[in-house]
């Protein structure tokens, strides 16, 4: 018998939107990089993918209460809205918001599972009309065991009990591809473990639970375990962390600080492959 999520209610299908889409309680996010203003899901709201990460808010690069509160506002969610989000490359943007949602407190949010790229190979309807949303009122209510800092990261390493999970590319790993970050390499421990090998290639969905969970157990990774994600802004981590929370783990931290930090930083700890 196969297992199934633990926490189903954090991914939703096409067909789901389809028919909540226009629900007063529901506020639909598209994230992708582009093409928003030539057809979206009907209703959805606009996030820049690069709108909820402070490069300049060291240790935690989130951004403040203050200001997550009035981004929420102002895309109509309030603190009982149930907000789904879809990108165009299977979680990659959407998976960010996710979490940093459920670091701030709100954990009615989910996912449309193959997002936008399944949406139009089903030929759903889109809309150009950018909505305007009456303004909701939303309470950050910071939740610090969902991120994780420099420091955070630097006390697991080895440490019995917390696995830290790489979700960048091999070339990153290696140091091959720097993208523009001083040193290459990866965080001592670390386990890698790609984003995309969470999803079915072609339809860009989450694999099945039992799945999931074959490909974190056989990296020794386990629900008991506490667990850090990185890659290098906090976007593929999320995926990881968003696939680990759909299957039951719930020590979930981001080191949102990530590559971008660690790698820019002569006094954190490095480890190479050659």
């Amino acid at each position: 018998m196969a297992i199934t999520y633990t926490h189903p209610e954090q991914l939703v299908d096409t067909d789901w939107v389809a028919a909540h889409a226009a629900d007063a309680n529901v506020r639909i996010v598209d994230m992708r990089q582009a093409g928003y203003a030539d057809g979206h899901v009907t209703g959805a709201v606009y996030v820049s993918p690069g709108a909820i990460r402070d490069a300049k808010a060291s240790p935690t690069f989130l951004p403040t209460p203050a200001a997550f509160d009035e981004m929420m506002a102002k895309l109509g969610i309030s603190d009982t809205t149930r907000v789904v989000v879809y990108d165009e490359r299977g979680g990659i943007f959407a998976a960010r918001l996710w979490w940093i949602l459920n670091y701030y407190g709100h954990a009615n949010v989910a996912l449309m599972n193959g997002g936008w790229v399944k949406w139009t190979a089903e030929h759903r309807a889109s809309s150009t009309v950018t909505p305007t949303p009456a303004a909701g009122t939303f309470t950050a209510r910071p939740q610090p065991h969902w991120v994780a800092t420099a420091s955070d990261v630097v006390a697991a390493i080895d440490k019995p009990g917390v696995k830290i999970i790489d979700a960048r590319t091999q070339g990153e790993i290696e140091g091959r591809d720097l993208r523009n970050i001083k040193r290459g390499g990866f965080v001592p421990s670390s386990i890698p473990i790609y984003w995309e090998d969470l999803l079915d290639a072609q339809q860009k969905t989450f694999k099945p639970a039992d799945e999931l969970k074959k490909l974190y157990e056989d990296h020794g990774i386990v629900p008991s375990q506490e667990v850090i994600a990185y890659c290098q802004v906090g976007m593929r981590a999320s995926v990881d962390l968003f696939a680990l929370h759909l299957i039951g783990y719930d020590n979930l931290r981001n080191y949102y600080g990530a590559w971008e930090e660690w790698g820019n930083r002569d006094d954190l700890p490095l480890a190479t492959r050659k």
